[in-house]
Parts: C-alpha cells; structure tokens; sequence
C-alpha cells in the first residue's frame, strides 16, 4: 500500500514539473498555499513570496476580471468545480498574460487550478480582429460596391455600400438575388461579359442598378476578378461595381449638343446673328460636358493604376530579363567581349524600376526617403546644367545661393522636385522669360511658422521663379490638387506639383506658392536646417571601415537571387555567411549554432511569421543580437519606429552592395 502511495506521489511530482501548464493550490480565502516552478515563472513570482502567505487570486487578477473571477470560485465552491474559462493574470512587473483556468475541490477545502498560457494565441486572435477591422474599414468607406460570389455567379457576401445602394441585404443578394438590383434589360449584357469557367479571367461589363433611395437606376461598371488557389483551381470571384452614371450621361449629353448643334445651324442660315448666339450658349454646354467627361475618366483611371503600374514593371523586367540571358549564354559559350554593355543595360531598367516606385510612392506620401545632410547650393549646381537643357535657349537662368546652409533630404527627390518646378515654369513662358533659382536662410517664430504649417525654427527656402503668365487665386488654390491641371489633354498629368508637395512635407517641411496673371509664378519650398556638423566635417572625422573579423551573419530571403548575391558580396568581404529562406529554415540554424552576430532579414516572409517577428524570437535568445530589415517598401511606421531602435536598421530594395556592406560594418561596430 506504501508503496502504491509513494508511485502515485511521484507520479504527481513529475506532473507537476510539467513546464506548459501552471497548477496552484488555494484556500476558501482565495490565498495561494501552493503552485508549481511553472505557475511561478508565469507571474515572477519567487517560492519565497508565495509561502510568505501573501499571495492572493485577487492580488494576481486585473480589476475589470475581479467580478467574473468571483463568479468562478463561487461556481467552484457550490459545484466542486469549474467550467474552463480564461482571463489575464497580473505579473509582478505589473504586465499581463492570458490563461486558460480550470479549478476543483480537494477533500481538505484546498481548490487546485491548472493554467495554460494562452497569452500568443489572444494577440493573433487581436491582431485578426483588428486587421479583418481594418479591411471592413476600408471596403466601407470606398464609393465602390464591393461583392464576393462563388466559382459561379451565385453571390455570397457584399459590402456595406451595395445594401446602402441597393436596399438588399447580404442575406437577400446572395445566390442570384443580386440581379433584383439589375436592370432587367441588362443581364444579357451581364451574364455575357462575365462567364465563368476554370480558365476565367478578368472580367469587365456596364449594367443599370437600382437605387433603393430614388428608385432609379444609374450606370455602373463591374469589375469580377478571379481567386485560384495554388493548384489554379478557380475559388471565387471578387468584384466592384463602381457608378460611371455621369460619364455615360456627359457622353449621351455629348451626342446631344452635337446633333442639336448641326440641325439649328441647318436650320437658322437667315437669322446669322441669332444662330451665332445660340451656337454661343450650345459651344458653352458641350465645354461643360467634356470637362465632365475629362473628370469621369480620370477617376477611372485611378482604378486602373494598378494595371498600369504592372504593364511598366513588366516591360522593365524584360529588359532585365533579356539582358542576363545574353549573357548568360556568351558566358557558356565563352565568348566574354561585350559583357559589360548588356550588364549596363540591366542596370539601367534596375534603376528605372527603382525611380517608377520612388515616384508613386512620393505621389502617395508613403515614400522611404534616403535622407542626408546636404547643401542645396551643390545640388542646385550639379543640376543647372540639366535644366538648360531641359527648359531650352529662348529663357534665361539666373541662380543666386546664401552663403552657406544644409538640410537633411533626399538628394535624388530634391532633383526630382526642381527639375519639375523647371519644367513647370519652361511651360508658362513659351516666348521666353527669365527663371531665377534662389536659396535664403529663414527663421520662423511660432506665429509665422504656423502661418505655413511649420515648426518654428531655422530653415532653408529654395525659391523657383519664372516670369511667365502667373496664374490667379483660384487655380493657386487648387496648384497642389492631384491631378489638376490647366494644360491641354494629353500636355500634363497634374501630378508634378503634388510630388513636389509630398516630398517637402515628407521632409519636415513645406511648399509655398505666391503667383499673380501676368506676373509670373515664385514656388517656394521650406526645409528644416540641418544644425550638424557638415558632410566635410563628417569626412575628416570617418575612420576606415574596419575590415571584416570573420562575423557570423545570417541571411533570411525566401528571393533566391537577393539572398544568394547579398551572401556572395559578404563572404567576399570576410564574414562567415549562413542562408535561410523562410522562418523555419531560420530556426532550425538558431537551434544548430547560437553563434550569430548579425541577422539580416526580408520583411515578407512566406508563412506565418514575418522578419520583425524573426527577428524579436532571435532576440529573444540573443539579446545582443544586431538586425538589419532589407524591405521593397517602408511605409509601415512601426517597422520605422523599430528600424530605429539601437543596433537596429533598415535597408530599401533595391540598394547598391557597397551600401548594404557599409550598413552591416556600422552595425557590427556599433557600441552595445
């Protein structure tokens, strides 16, 4: 019998070591008389603080749970039991962690609880929240009328936007419950322009749909996009509806005028002077129209960006593409001469892929600038060249700098932003003119620096002035707009002045315009002085990169040809270079060999974990561990506020190698 005893207390003994599960003993007071090594490093806790009689559920639990918490020991002294319930535990540093509780009587008035740290899987069932919360957001908040069908035409979800629109609930649309919004003349039209089949692509078609308010119908066009999985086994469909209604009554209106137009000049040859009225008031309308029209089709265009965007990348690949298969195949044939001309040629679309998404993203104001101390005077100088060029011999340059001065921008974005200012004022003085470029130290009190929407402080202004025809408040007003513009079709996008815009606010500054008719336009833009040591006195305090002492780094790219030539480029420096192409290739060289100095990683990991969450696990083991982010895009301002962190940085793709391996020396001889 003792000895049946004495297994089944060690038996218990073992249990309790358990590590994933915490189990505590309370009395009917609520005060903890036991708990495992578990249950203690859960909460930090020591064995001393908890025989000291001390600790309490009430002490470990969050107000707000008190309540429920009461509910459950009560539920455990009439039942003997408890059902399965979580709720957050205090630690002793005052942070929080979720568990999953169960408790049951002993014989003795003790209650045991078993706990089970579920603290990771509430943050990612959070964080799907407050994603799915986003997406909802964004669906909602678009004009578009969003829906989701089947591999069929059979619906199964819309938005917010189409039940608004339509009056048809989810509920009602799904199936083909949806067509009660359609116009009945127009399923032919919609059935044929979208037909789905396994090969299905995109889809385009115009229908009429019902308005719930008005009970009229309004022209929409629908867009059905197809969803394959891996296999390119066709899942469903998602699509929009988006209202062209005014651009298909501007057309209509269009035909209109124009048939009016011809009939009445037919008609009133007698009555010249009547008719050149009317033909006035008629000319007026149709103006009206195409404006209209205009408008329509830019709004268009913007849903069509992305297609855009994608055939430019595309044309650029090929270029890239063409280029390293030539020499791929001289190289096997041996013949070498010429090499460095189609090497040339892929740079070049390299650098023109780069400068496309530059420009959108300074377009969005989601940029990833490359910011440094520099003198607008150098730059200004360096360009003047290009803008004579560019602007023409029929107008003058004249360039006056102050003495001195530096801000802290991106050389290249500032370039971009003058060369557009350039051309800008080359466009409004066709016969010729004078365009000055100037540069003046300025300092704004708190009232005139909110007068232009700045801090108060030193600042650079960069002033370009033409003496061409000016423009009046109005079109001022409307100068930084997207896409406005008071050039002909096809002569400008509207876009130059609102890039220029995006880059001195993403600077920490401004842009400023001051234009009169027949007086000339002065733009001027407003950058924080950079009060530091100048890039010379940089220069003469820089030491040498210190050479390599045969680091271990670690590489993490699931893009085979990024992660392959950044390890090449380090180990011809000296570094011990390991390869990973996801998280758990990662984890499994961590598990082998702790010996890492230096993690690099991909932001855009495939599966579930990404390189931030990468690299706070790597941390976690290695505390003095440096990261360094490579990302196509940085707009994300927690990965920014993390890349800022000490022995933390961030590199954008694509980036030249000489880069990246002085950004990896300034982190391996960065001071802890």
């Amino acid at each position: 019998m003792n000895s049946t005893v004495s297994i089944s207390n060690q038996r218990l003994a073992q249990a309790l070591e358990i590590q994933a599960i915490g189990v505590i003993y309370l009395d009917m007071t609520g005060r903890l008389v036991g708990a495992n090594d578990a249950f203690l490093a859960a909460t930090q806790y020591s064995r001393d603080e908890l025989q000291s009689g001390q600790l309490t559920w009430q002490k470990l639990t969050p107000p707000e749970w008190i309540e429920a918490s009461e509910k459950a020991f009560a539920e455990l002294r009439s039942c003997g039991e408890t059902t399965p319930y979580e709720k957050e535990y205090i630690r002793r540093d005052g942070s929080r962690w979720w568990a999953l509780f169960v408790a049951k009587m002993l014989d003795d008035d003790i209650a045991f609880e078993f706990t089970i740290d579920i603290t990771d899987r509430k943050l990612a069932e959070q964080a799907l929240e407050r994603s799915e919360q986003r997406l909802r957001s964004l669906i909602n908040t678009i004009p578009q009328l969003v829906w989701r069908s089947a591999h069929t035409t059979d619906w199964v979800w819309t938005s917010e936007q189409w039940t608004k629109h339509t009056g048809l609930s989810s509920k009602q649309s799904k199936g083909k419950g949806w067509l009660a919004a359609v116009h009945p003349d127009d399923y032919a039209r919609v059935i044929a322009g979208w037909h789905p089949c396994p090969n299905a692509q995109r889809a385009e078609f115009d229908c009429r749909i019902r308005n719930a308010e008005s009970g009229t119908y309004r022209w929409f066009q629908g867009c059905a996009t197809p969803v394959h999985s891996t296999s390119g086994e066709l899942l469903e469909w998602v699509g929009t509806f988006t209202d062209i209604d005014d651009q298909v009554c501007s057309r209509e209106a269009l035909a209109q005028s124009r048939d009016l137009l011809e009939a009445r000049v037919v008609e009133r040859t007698s009555e010249l002077q009547s008719a050149l009225d009317e033909l006035s008031v008629e000319v007026s309308e149709r103006k009206q129209a195409e404006e209209k029209l205009v408008q329509s089709e830019k709004l268009k265009a913007i849903g069509q960006l992305t297609g855009g965007i994608a055939h430019d990348f595309n044309n650029l690949l090929a270029g890239i593409s063409a280029s390293l298969e030539i020499m791929q195949q001289r190289m096997a044939s041996g013949r070498t001469e010429h090499l460095e001309r189609y090497s040339s040629m892929a740079l070049t679309s390299v650098k023109r892929a780069a400068a496309l998404t530059h420009r959108l993203l300074a377009f969005s104001r989601q940029q990833s600038l490359a910011p440094r101390s520099i003198s607008p005077k150098q730059v200004i100088a360096e360009l003047e060249e290009l803008i004579r060029r560019t602007v023409g011999p029929h107008i003058r340059i004249s360039c006056n700098f102050a003495a001195g001065g530096f801000v802290m921008c991106d050389p290249q974005q500032l370039e971009n932003a003058l060369l557009n200012l350039a051309i800008n004022s080359r466009d409004a003085m066709p016969d010729g003119g004078t365009l000055t470029i100037n540069t003046r130290h300025c300092r704004f009190d708190q009232r005139l620096a909110d007068e232009l929407s700045l801090q108060a402080g030193e600042y650079v202004c960069i002033s370009v002035t033409d003496t061409g025809e000016g423009m009046d408040a109005n079109v001022a007003a409307h100068a930084f707009d997207p896409f406005y513009t008071t050039k002909s079709i096809g002569d400008g996008t509207g876009l130059g002045l609102s890039m220029v815009y995006g880059f001195t606010q993403q600077s920490g500054g401004s842009t400023h315009i001051q234009s009169e008719p027949g007086l000339g336009t002065t733009v001027s833009m407003f950058f924080p002085s950079d009060t530091g040591p100048t890039p010379e006195a940089r220069k003469q305090v820089q030491h040498a990169l210190p050479e390599a002492n045969g680091e271990n780094i670690l590489v993490v790219d699931d893009e085979a040809p990024v992660r392959v030539l950044v390890s090449e480029g380090l180990r011809e420096q000296g570094y011990r270079v390991r390869e990973a192409e996801d998280s758990e290739s990662a984890y499994q060289l961590l598990a082998q060999d702790e010996a890492i100095d230096l993690l690099i990683t991909d932001i855009g990991l495939p599966g579930a974990v990404n390189g931030r969450a990468l690299a706070e696990t790597f941390r976690s083991k290695l505390p003095g561990l440096k990261v360094l982010f490579i990302t196509g895009f940085a707009a994300d301002p927690q990965l920014e506020a993390a890349a800022s962190l000490r022995s933390t940085a961030l590199l954008t793709k694509p980036f030249a190698m000489v880069d990246m391996t002085e950004r990896v020396h300034s982190l391996l001889t960065e001071e802890d």
